[in-house]
């Protein structure tokens, strides 16, 4: 009696165990997917300042998968490896929200300003971009994060 008590112990911890771990992985997922997205962006605003151009972030979808595009044709969006293309690492992450006509401008790294929205049944983080090209991330709920 005494060690099937035990046993049910250790089946209960291990199970909320196991609960904690996977949460924790989506919580990683989505701060992970959202610093790739923040760096991508950088990227974006950046090769529209050097190169004197503007780069309009788009939202691609094809079928259950989407990206985001950064000037590149809509045939070749969400192929892997595509130059100016970012989409999630994994299918847990959903886009809820984008700005349409987000775009960033070579004249003086500014953008028109918007924000981007990732989220998982973890939480959700948002990108937010403000007219003088400056780019953060934020939880929102939080304040400050609009």
């Amino acid at each position: 009696m005494e060690l099937i008590m035990v046993m049910a112990i250790v089946l209960a911890l291990c199970g909320a165990g196991l609960h904690g771990w996977q949460q924790w992985q989506q919580h990683q997922r989505l701060v992970q997917s959202s610093r790739l997205l923040l760096a991508w962006l950088q990227q974006q605003r950046d090769e529209a300042n050097a190169f004197n151009r503007d780069s309009t972030i788009t939202l691609v979808r094809d079928g259950s998968r989407w990206c985001l595009s950064g000037n590149v044709p809509p045939s070749n969006a969400c192929r892997e490896g595509e130059r100016g293309v970012w989409q999630p690492q994994w299918p847990d992450i959903s886009l809820t929200e984008i700005t349409t006509g987000l775009t960033f401008f070579g004249l003086r790294n500014t953008a028109r300003p918007g924000r981007i929205t990732l989220e998982n049944p973890s939480g959700r983080w948002r990108a937010v971009i403000s007219v003088w090209g400056r780019i953060r991330l934020c939880q929102p709920g939080l304040s400050g994060c609009q």
